[in-house]
């Protein structure tokens, strides 16, 4: 579902200033230029964007990587659309077709790799030597684009200018900002054709998903397929034919079904005979008098009657429970000494520890001066009925003897009481805080990425890398990853120089540069 505007007209900040930057570099000279970015940073969509508006060359070359070509058909494609009537053979290098096609013309041309990340080194290696041939060459100007995932290209592009003045350049693609991610998903999905409470739903979402363009695509999806299942459905006709054939059999079956002649029993009338033995004894009673005993005669002559007619049942599990004089007091028959804490005590002891001692002076010192306290078992209260509760000939309060408590156990319970008190709520660290205090615009080494703290940890004590590294916690695609990385550089010049400064075993890992924004980016999403 969208609206007039579409995602793939929509010119967003950030993208324009990174288009534009492009053009100004492409414009004067030949550069080999690498455009970096995570997956669904919109990287395809910038280099086909690129090539329609702003390039602004006569000769363009876009080549779509897939992991399965061979680099025989990296230099087809690309050659297929620079000449498409000339010979060549695309077992030999890119710069040497070139230079045999174009031996005497002039050259203004711009070669964009889409999923760069998928090139082998030696097509890497052949595209550096083409800018570099163009460089030298007159009337020669090529630039080369190449789009692909963050560290993946940096090894290789490292190893083939080693020595050399002139290094490729690196533009990173930023991510979008709230207002463009909202105007990305409006343009997408249509907020207009929501209600209020929709939008609202929908722009909590975008805040919370990341700010990458082909996250909030997969947001879009999810939005249109909810709507579509919220709109009304249509009943099969199938259904329909169904519903009626059963309706019909329902109505012709009733139609049929014979009647029901079976005549109806009613109930017999009992008629209960009065005897006129009352008339007979009382003469003198006046007949309402006589009404009301024959009365009372009948009502008990017919209670008797269904007394004897009634069949006896066992209703006792109805009752309710048995009421115990004796009640369930707490600690009616515990007669053992229990041993009772001054307040002053456990204050003194406090007094002592916070000025660095242990406490047991100032417990000592209070108890040789204050006897042990008299414990006397509670009084028993009566029970809640009317009946009271016998007492026995010692009286309600039985009398406790006091038993000799040492200075160690109060001293012992002293400290309980306080450890209770002061120890502190331990806090979750996060992994890897170190690496907040980085500014972002440094760099440093990623070594690896793991699915487990427990392999990370492992990979540190096998590479005994304990100085050298730390590992933190990021997410990707719903999973959680623990990276590893090495180093604090200014620049990613000096942290290139800076792999071989590593042990021999780590530099046979590959390690690549990764920005310090990046890393702060990634542990955002821990959280």
């Amino acid at each position: 579902m969208r609206t007039g505007a579409s995602p793939y007209s929509l010119d967003l900040d950030s993208q324009i200033q990174l288009l534009s930057r492009l053009q100004f570099l492409t414009r004067f000279s030949s550069h080999l230029i690498q455009v970096t970015g995570p997956q669904g940073a919109g990287k395809t969509w910038l280099s086909q964007r690129y090539l329609e508006q702003w390039a602004g060359v006569p000769q363009q070359a876009l080549l779509l990587c897939h992991p399965q070509q061979t680099d025989a058909q990296h230099r087809r494609f690309l050659l297929q659309q620079i000449a498409p009537k000339a010979v060549f053979n695309e077992q030999d290098p890119i710069v040497d077709s070139m230079e045999r096609i174009f031996a005497h013309f002039a050259v203004n041309m711009v070669i964009v790799v889409d999923e760069a990340h998928h090139l082998s080194p030696a097509v890497v290696a052949e595209l550096w030597a083409l800018v570099q041939q163009a460089r030298v060459t007159p009337n020669w100007q090529i630039s080369v684009l190449l789009f692909g995932h963050s560290g993946r290209l940096e090894t290789y592009l490292d190893k083939i200018t080693y020595g050399q003045e002139q290094r490729p350049l690196e533009v990173e693609i930023a991510p979008l900002t709230l207002e463009e991610a909202q105007a990305f998903v409006d343009a997408c999905v249509g907020l207009p054709e929501q209600d209020a409470s929709q939008r609202r739903a929908l722009k909590a979402r975008i805040a919370e998903c990341a700010p990458w363009p082909g996250a909030l695509m997969q947001l879009e999806q999810g939005e249109a397929q909810t709507m579509e299942a919220k709109g009304p459905r249509r009943p099969s006709p199938l259904l329909i034919v169904i519903a009626l054939m059963a309706v019909v059999a329902v109505a012709i079956g009733w139609l049929f079904m014979p009647a029901d002649n079976t005549p109806s029993v009613s109930p017999v009338e009992e008629t209960v005979a009065l005897p006129d033995t009352v008339g007979d004894r009382i003469g003198d009673a006046d007949s309402s008098e006589g009404n009301t005993v024959a009365d009372r005669q009948t009502a008990g002559r017919s209670q008797a009657h269904s007394q004897e007619n009634a069949v006896v049942q066992d209703d006792s599990a109805s009752l309710p429970p048995e009421v115990h004089l004796e009640g369930l007091t707490v600690g009616r028959s515990d007669d053992s000494p229990r041993l009772v804490v001054p307040s002053d005590v456990v204050d003194a002891m406090l007094d002592e520890q916070s000025v660095g001692g242990s406490g047991e002076q100032s417990a000592a010192a209070l108890t040789s001066e204050t006897p042990p306290a008299e414990v006397t078992a509670p009084e028993r209260q009566a029970p809640a009925t009317e009946r009271p509760e016998p007492k026995s000939a010692e009286g309600d309060t039985k009398q406790v003897k006091p038993s000799a408590v040492s200075p160690a156990e109060v001293t012992a319970a002293a400290k309980r009481a306080a450890s209770l008190k002061t120890t502190p709520a331990t806090e979750r660290v996060e992994l890897g805080h170190e690496l907040r205090a980085v500014p972002a615009s440094h760099y440093a080494l990623q070594l690896a990425a793991m699915q487990s703290i427990a392999v990370a940890r492992n990979f540190i004590d096998e590479y005994e890398i304990h100085d050298l590294a730390v590992a933190y916690e990021t997410v990707r695609n719903d999973r959680l990853w623990y990276i590893i990385v090495t180093g604090n550089y200014p620049t990613s010049h000096a942290a290139r120089q800076g792999i071989d400064a590593l042990p021999a075993n780590v530099q046979a890992l590959k390690p690549w540069v990764k920005s310090y924004g990046q890393i702060h980016r990634e542990m955002d999403r821990a959280k």
